[in-house]
């Protein structure tokens, strides 16, 4: 591969990477790219004054290929001082492969105002750190190649009563280009996709066609902490997770993820 990256720029087009490539199908993308590309192109749209995300709600309508073009169209929707809305739509051949809806509220630093609410924004990671915490690289059947790409760690609880994971972004997410904030922040919503799920490898796809995060505040460092949970209902091969993702400065994000469950042939 002649650079590291998820993407290459070509033109005004992507083109997703072996580094991006997703344990579902080797010629699709993983989720998380296509999520950090999404967030690369959002952090390209100006704001009227300072913004950070407060939500992105993202539908994975078609498996998004390697090796083909892809293009990003940006639309502001609602333009305001306060708040802005930014449809982001992914097309591979013309085709809409991903969508986005990301909503943008101002910055406004409110510390030391003792008639605002000032609760709590969460307790940092309560994960074995990273360094100690098993690297998928060393675990993972498949060997797909966003393996390579980004550092995924399967960690216990301090207090050994559950497991999460450890993310970092290891490459570029578009080459010859700073990773964008919202970019290494979003690729960590799809990792929310089976937390807390213990599966015998080949028995089931739980493929998620969505990811819906609200953000506290933008990711600070570079790993993150993802510790949840996740339900199934057998009656509609259906599934639900709901995680929590942290820093070493305590929580930035909720995210919800759900599933379509199908058994593999036998």
């Amino acid at each position: 591969m002649a650079e590291r990256a998820l993407f290459l720029p070509e033109g005004d087009s992507y083109v997703a990477t072996e580094l991006a490539q997703s344990a579902w199908d080797p010629g699709d993308a993983n989720g998380g790219s296509v999520l950090a590309l999404l967030g690369h192109c959002l952090d390209a749209v100006p704001t009227l004054v300072p913004m950070t995300p407060a939500r992105l709600t993202t539908d994975l309508m078609r498996p998004v290929p390697l090796g083909r073009p892809l293009t990003v169209t940006t639309t502001v929707v609602r333009e305001g001082r306060k708040i802005q809305l930014v449809d982001l739509h992914l097309l591979a051949d013309g085709v809409l492969h991903a969508r986005a809806s990301a909503l943008r509220l101002r910055d406004a630093d409110l510390t030391g105002r003792d008639d605002l609410p000032n609760g709590p924004a969460g307790d940092v990671p309560r994960l074995v750190p990273p360094e100690e915490a098993v690297s998928l690289r060393e675990t993972s059947v498949s060997q797909a190649g966003f393996v390579w790409g980004v550092d995924m760690r399967i960690a216990a609880t301090v207090d050994g009563t559950g497991k999460g994971v450890w993310v970092r972004l290891e490459v570029p997410v578009v080459a010859g280009e700073p990773v964008r904030p919202s970019a290494r922040m979003a690729l960590a919503f799809d990792f929310a996709n089976n937390i807390g799920v213990v599966m015998a490898p080949g028995t089931a796809t739980t493929i998620n066609p969505d990811v819906s995060a609200h953000v506290l505040r933008q990711q600070a460092g570079e790993w993150v902490a993802i510790t949840g949970g996740t339900r199934f209902t057998p009656p509609l091969g259906r599934g639900v997770s709901t995680a929590t993702l942290s820093d070493l400065d305590g929580v930035f994000a909720e995210v919800t993820v759900c599933q379509l469950v199908q058994p593999r042939p036998r």
